[in-house]
């Protein structure tokens, strides 16, 4: 008799709570739709000088093992500089980073503009892997001069495969002065294009956001079910 008693107030429950919960989960379904590509901006103090042998798994660590100035997430990569984000005009590390899941497969072609007096590196990673797929260290003083024709500016290219998920970082190490970055891209040839969320939004999506995973959850209980959700980001 106690079994079906129970049986009956955990039906009334999941009645009561069912609409509620349709509700949290369609919201957060359109959440997910409308999120954008985002970029995110960290800087940190640093004294370092890229070295000849110097990969990206070198850089981010030593990157990351200094004092953490400032952490924001910006819809474009333009007008990126330390004064602006962070205060400082000397000795720190700048990387932006970006986690796309591509929708169009072909040749994404990546042009900086930037002030890395110590040197820096652009780099791609395969998701899916967590390996390097492409990437370029710079040792020399480099510094554009806010101009695209200057010989400081440099180019790297790759082929991505639509359907797959991939980071895409550049990481600079700075003495002085503090100058801005942009960074523009082009898509199988056409002209360069400032890289921020609406330009890239024909190409590449975002991955799932928090609020679409919250609401996948929320569905699962009002199913009934029980589970767990686990799992966290690896990638540095």
């Amino acid at each position: 008799m106690e079994r079906i008693r129970s049986e009956r107030q955990r039906h009334a429950i999941a009645r009561r709570i069912g609409p509620v919960l349709g509700c949290a989960l369609a919201l957060a379904l359109a959440a997910g739709s409308a999120s954008a590509v985002s970029f995110q901006l960290d800087i940190a103090s640093s004294t370092y000088q890229v070295g000849a042998g110097d990969t990206w798994a070198d850089l981010i660590a030593q990157h990351q093992s200094e004092t953490l100035l400032s952490s924001t997430t910006v819809t474009s990569v333009a007008g990126i500089s330390a004064p602006l984000y962070a205060g400082v005009n000397q000795n720190y590390s700048m990387l932006i980073r970006t986690d796309l899941d591509v929708t169009l497969s072909g040749t994404y072609a990546f042009q900086v503009g930037t002030d890395w007096g110590r040197g820096g590196v652009a780099v791609v990673i395969d998701n899916a892997t967590s390996s390097v797929i492409d990437e370029l260290v710079r040792t020399d003083d480099i510094w554009w001069n806010n101009s695209w024709s200057n010989p400081d500016v440099f180019v790297t290219s790759i082929a991505l495969t639509a359907g797959e998920s991939y980071t895409v970082a550049w990481l600079g190490f700075e003495g002085c002065c503090g100058g801005s970055a942009e960074i523009r891209f082009s898509y199988d040839g056409a002209p360069f294009q400032t890289l921020s969320q609406s330009s890239i939004a024909s190409y590449a999506t975002p991955e799932p956001g928090s609020a679409l995973l919250f609401g996948l959850g929320l569905g699962g209980l009002a199913g009934g079910r029980r589970g767990r959700w686990g799992g966290a980001d690896l990638r540095d």
